[in-house]
């Protein structure tokens, strides 16, 4: 039995890794095994451990041992993991393993994301970053415009930028996270699809999916909401109620989506997330009404994005909410509005105190989150912006993991998180001022 096993005794692995399954791991669903550390090895993709991950040095919840140190990390702080057997690189079943959630195949590389950057290192970074995400949205802007006017676009040229912000998220990814927290309230839905599409990428990350893979779902992103170009603005901005023959041109945007996509020859994925992103796991979705896995996956996935990155932005027909909300939303709607698995995977991702959200702390203070420590989620860098009273401050960096009592207690906290615009400190502004600095 694995649970009696010691950690110096370290069996040999069956010759045939078709049979590790069988032989060592106790299964738990049809994707995941309960594996003994001693047993564990490089290519495994652990999805779980047997503690909270908060308090740990992994940075990601859920990874690929990639590492004999990640190994050595795990064997001297669990007994036993949780092993993800579609995302491992080797096959532990006798089914093909596929890592990716488009069913990339083992020997396909996955991607890394980088380390999270602090805030000597954010100016230069964000400065980085930025020419990829200005380009992008100037093109996806044109390319709005376009559609509005009936005219194609070539989907060449956007794969491109969307390459490039790629690109950008794999050398410096709280740099594009913290772009994707600069909220306006004046180009809503160019925005919102930027956003979606960074999301989106970072996601793939995440899951571990295939560069092009992750290309695709920042392309689907940038594009699922094509279809509101039909919609005339008043209707999508209007604070009241929607009349039924409103109602009717906003649930038909979906196949106003799909019709440009296919005409401007973007690829399947793409136009089925244009398309069915707003099905839900319930069967009460539109525009067809498909129920549970029935929706491509990529369709759900966006479906959470564009739900998670509406709630935490401004918009006039619904209050804003911080991501702390919007997250209790999404889990709420588990199984019913949004695919549950998915879900579990976004909030891994995302984590406790996003890079760019806004807090006040036990002190009274407000300030923003800069930094994350791997070992101590709750207690994150941070950047001071206003003081007790809420009067703006000269700006001040900590380390809230560094604050601590002469007993080893910290001594601030995170007292709750706070909308984009609390007590007038706007990330758009933060970060041109940052910039300027």
């Amino acid at each position: 039995m694995l649970h009696c096993l010691k950690r110096d005794t370290v069996p040999q692995l069956a010759h045939d890794e078709a049979s590790f399954v069988t032989q060592f791991a106790t299964r738990i669903n049809d994707t995941t095994v309960r594996v003994s550390v001693n047993l564990l090895k490089r290519g495994m993709f652990v999805c779980r451990l047997d503690r909270p991950w908060l308090g740990t040095p992994f940075l990601m919840q859920g990874f690929l041992i990639e590492h004999d140190e990640e190994l050595q990390q795990l064997r001297a702080l669990c007994d036993q993991v949780y092993v993800d057997t579609q995302k491992s690189l080797i096959n532990l079943t006798k089914q093909s393993s596929k890592s990716s959630l488009f069913g990339r195949k083992p020997s396909e590389p996955v991607l890394k994301i980088a380390p999270d950057i602090d805030r000597e290192l954010a100016k230069s970074g964000i400065r980085e970053a930025l020419p990829a995400y200005s380009s992008t949205i100037k093109s996806l802007r044109q390319c709005f415009h376009a559609y509005s006017r009936d005219q194609m676009v070539n989907a060449r040229a956007l794969e491109q930028r969307v390459g490039h912000c790629l690109d950008a998220i794999l050398q410096n990814t709280s740099a594009m996270t913290w772009l994707s927290r600069v909220k306006s309230h004046h180009h809503y839905t160019s925005e919102h699809a930027m956003h979606v599409s960074l999301l989106a990428m970072v996601f793939a990350v995440h899951c571990g999916w295939s560069r092009e893979e992750a290309k695709t779902a920042g392309l689907a992103g940038l594009l699922f909401d094509l279809g509101k170009t039909k919609v005339p603005k008043q209707i999508l901005n209007k604070p009241g109620p929607l009349s039924e023959s409103e109602w009717q041109l906003v649930h038909d945007h979906p196949k106003w989506g799909r019709y440009y996509l296919e005409k401007s020859g973007f690829s399947r994925d793409v136009i089925e997330a244009a398309y069915y992103h707003h099905e839900r796991p319930d069967g009460k979705g539109y525009p067809v009404k498909r129920i549970g896995g029935q929706t491509p996956l990529i369709a759900r996935v966006i479906h959470i994005l564009d739900a998670y990155d509406a709630m935490i932005s401004y918009r006039p027909y619904a209050q804003q909410r911080t991501v702390f909300e919007a997250t209790k939303v999404l889990y709420r709607g588990r199984d019913t509005e949004f695919d549950s698995h998915l879900v579990d995977q976004f909030i891994e991702m995302i984590g406790v105190y996003p890079i760019g959200t806004l807090v006040e702390l036990s002190t009274g203070e407000v300030a923003v989150v800069i930094g994350q420590n791997n070992d101590a989620r709750l207690l994150p860098k941070i950047s001071i912006v206003r003081d007790r009273n809420k009067n703006p401050v000269a700006e001040k960096v900590a380390n809230l993991k560094e604050i601590r009592d002469p007993h080893g207690n910290p001594r601030v906290r995170i007292k709750t998180m706070l909308h984009d615009g609390s007590f007038g400190v706007y990330m758009h502004e933060y970060t041109r001022q940052l910039l300027v600095s």
